[in-house]
C-alpha cells in the first residue's frame, strides 16, 4: 500500500496516502487567499495562512480518526489490521477486514462516520459557544477570530465526511453498510456482494448524471467533484465485480494447486541485467531463490528489481536487492489460495514459500497462480460452451 508511516496506534501502522500533499496544499492556499484578500479582507498574512494550515491539518486529523475509528472496533472483534492508508474518502480497511458476520461488519462500518459526525457536534459547539460569545464575530481578537474559522470549517468538514461516507458505494463505507444489511436479511454474502456491486454502480451513475447537470446550469467546480466521485464509484464496483468473480473461480482451491515446485535458483553474485534478461524476461511475474552453495540466502523478483534505477543494474547483484528467506511470509500447502492470494498481495513480493516442501523451497508465485486461473477461465469456457452445445442439441430434439 502506499503511503508514508507515520506511527503505528492500536496495534496498527497508519500511513498517510501521498494524495494529501495536494489536498492539505490546496485547501492551504484557496484559504489563506480568500481570509487575506476574498470575503475576510484584512487579515493580517500571518494570522490567514495560520489559520488556513491550521484547517488543513485539522481536516488530515479528522479523517485519520475516521480511519483508526474502523481500526478500533475491527479490533475490538478480533479482526487483525496490519495497516491502514488514510485516504480522502474511501479508506483500503474495506479490502483487509474481512468480518465474521453482518453484525460485526455492520459495526466497523459505522465506526467512522460516527466519529465524524461527533467532531463535527464537538467543533460545531466550538463555533456556537463562540458566536454567542460576549465579543460580535468582527470586534473580537484575531486568535479568536482565526478558532472561529477553523473550527467552522472542521465542524462542517466532519460533517461532510461523515455523511458521504454513508452513499452506498464502493469505496464509501455506506457499501460496508448496505452488504452489511442485505447479509443479515439474506443470510448469503455472496447474495450481499452481488447486491451492493449493481447499486454501487447505479449510485456511479447517478452521480455522474448529477454532476453533469450541474456543471451545466450550476458550478463547475462541484459538478466536476460530483462527476468525479461517480466515476471513482463506478471504477471501484466494476474491480470489486471482478475481485468477486475470481473469488469464486478459485473457491475450493488451495495453495499446492499453484505451487511452484522447481522455482529458479540464481547465485548471489549474479548482477540484475544479466538477472533480467535471462530470468525475468521468460519468467513474468516469478521469483528466483537466491543461494549460495547449499546455502538459501534470499527471494528476489520484479518487485524488488523495479525499485533499483536500470542504469546501476550491471553493478548491483542479485544478493544486495533480494529479500532475506526468513522475511518471506510461509504457508501451508492445504492453505486456502485466495487467503494466501490476499497475503502474497499485501506482502509487496512476487512468491511465498510452500511448507512443508521438501527441503522448504516450494514457491507459490504469482505466476503459478496466474496460470492456474488462466486454465480455470479456459475449464469454465469449455464448459459454458458444452452446455450451450446440450441445450441447442435438446432444442432441436423438440
Amino acid at each position: 500500500m502506499i503511503g508514508l508511516t507515520v506511527g503505528r496506534i492500536f496495534g496498527t501502522d497508519v500511513r498517510i496516502h501521498w494524495t494529501w500533499v495536494p489536498i492539505m496544499a490546496f485547501i492551504a492556499v484557496v484559504f489563506a487567499i480568500d481570509l487575506s484578500d476574498g470575503a475576510a479582507a484584512g487579515w493580517p498574512p500571518a494570522l490567514a495562512w495560520s489559520s488556513s494550515i491550521s484547517t488543513a491539518v485539522f481536516v488530515l486529523a479528522s479523517v485519520t480518526i475516521h480511519e483508526l475509528a474502523h481500526v478500533k472496533v475491527a479490533r475490538r472483534n478480533g479482526q487483525e489490521v496490519p495497516a491502514v492508508v488514510v485516504q480522502l474518502l474511501g479508506g483500503p480497511y474495506v479490502m483487509e477486514v474481512k468480518p465474521k458476520n453482518a453484525g460485526e461488519e455492520l459495526r466497523i462500518a459505522l465506526a467512522g462516520s460516527a466519529v465524524s459526525l461527533l467532531l463535527a457536534v464537538a467543533f460545531g459547539a466550538v463555533t456556537a459557544i463562540l458566536v454567542l460569545g460576549p465579543n460580535a464575530q468582527n470586534e473580537a481578537p484575531d486568535g479568536i477570530q482565526a478558532i472561529l474559522f477553523v473550527a467552522t470549517m472542521v465542524a462542517f468538514f466532519n460533517l461532510f465526511l461523515g455523511l458521504v461516507n454513508l452513499v452506498p458505494g464502493y469505496p464509501l463505507d455506506g457499501a460496508r453498510v448496505l452488504h452489511a444489511l442485505v447479509w443479515r436479511r439474506t443470510r448469503r454474502e455472496d447474495a450481499a456482494t452481488a447486491a451492493t456491486i449493481r447499486i454501487s454502480r447505479y449510485v456511479g451513475v447517478v452521480l455522474i448524471l448529477i454532476g453533469a447537470v450541474t456543471m451545466a446550469v450550476a458550478d463547475v467546480v462541484t459538478g466536476l467533484c460530483l462527476a468525479v466521485a461517480g466515476w471513482l464509484v463506478m471504477s471501484s464496483s466494476r474491480f470489486l465485480d471482478r475481485r468477486s468473480g475470481l473469488q469464486s473461480l478459485m473457491a475450493g482451491l488451495h495453495v499446492s494447486d499453484a505451487e511452484d515446485t522447481e522455482p529458479a535458483r540464481v547465485p548471489p553474485q549474479l548482477t540484475l541485467d544479466v538477472y533480467g534478461a535471462d530470468y525475468l524476461a521468460e519468467r513474468l511475474g516469478a521469483a528466483a531463490l537466491v543461494e549460495h552453495g547449499s546455502e538459501l540466502l534470499g527471494l528476489i523478483g520484479t518487485a524488488q528489481i523495479r525499485r533499483i534505477p536500470r542504469r546501476i543494474w550491471t553493478q548491483t547483484r542479485t544478493e544486495d536487492a533480494m529479500v532475506r528467506i526468513d522475511k518471506v511470509p510461509r504457508l501451508p500447502g492445504d492453505a486456502d489460495l485466495w487467503s494466501a492470494l490476499e497475503v502474497l498481495e499485501r506482502s509487496g513480493l512476487d512468491a511465498l514459500v510452500v511448507t512443508p516442501g521438501g527441503d522448504g523451497t516450494v514457491l507459490l508465485t504469482r505466476r503459478s497462480v496466474a496460470q492456474l486461473i488462466h486454465e480455470k477461465v479456459d475449464e469454465r469456457q469449455r464448459q459454458l460452451v458444452a452446455l450451450g452445445q446440450i441445450r441447442k442439441n435438446r432444442f432441436r430434439g423438440r
